[in-house]
């Protein structure tokens, strides 16, 4: 790669980063785990549930996360369910942001080290006084 592409690539990745970067103010609070929501078959044994999954009880909904190296999950519900999944939503999107950051900066440093080879080069032709 030449220094004019490398420049217009580091320019790029100047402007995607900005982007992202932009994206970023935007994301509210943060949760770490998950959410997922499950159907149940009740105690009782007469219940359609056992019989029909269909009719299985819920859904319920359950937040999981790692504690310690075990996962932990504990039933949400209401208001609370709606705030943690909101939050869980928001650092997923965090993540990608970052994701997609990391990627524009390989691109911009492969960019900057031909830039950077490109002017050692030129410095070691000029002639010494």
């Amino acid at each position: 790669m030449d220094s004019k592409k490398a420049q217009q690539i580091l320019d790029d990745c100047l402007k995607r980063h900005q982007g992202l970067a932009e994206q970023l103010k935007d994301v509210g609070f943060v949760w770490p785990g998950s959410v997922t929501s499950r159907y149940l078959a009740c105690g009782k044994p007469s219940c359609a549930c056992h019989k029909d999954p269909a009719s299985r009880h819920g859904p319920y909904l359950y937040w999981s996360t790692k504690v310690d190296g075990k996962t932990v999950s504990k039933t949400i519900s209401g208001t609370n369910a709606k705030i943690i999944q909101e939050w869980v939503a928001n650092r997923t999107s965090l993540e990608s942001i970052v994701e997609q950051m990391k990627e524009v900066a390989k691109e911009a440093f492969e960019a900057t080290s031909v830039l950077l080879r490109e002017e050692t080069e030129d410095t070691a032709k000029k002639p010494q006084k």
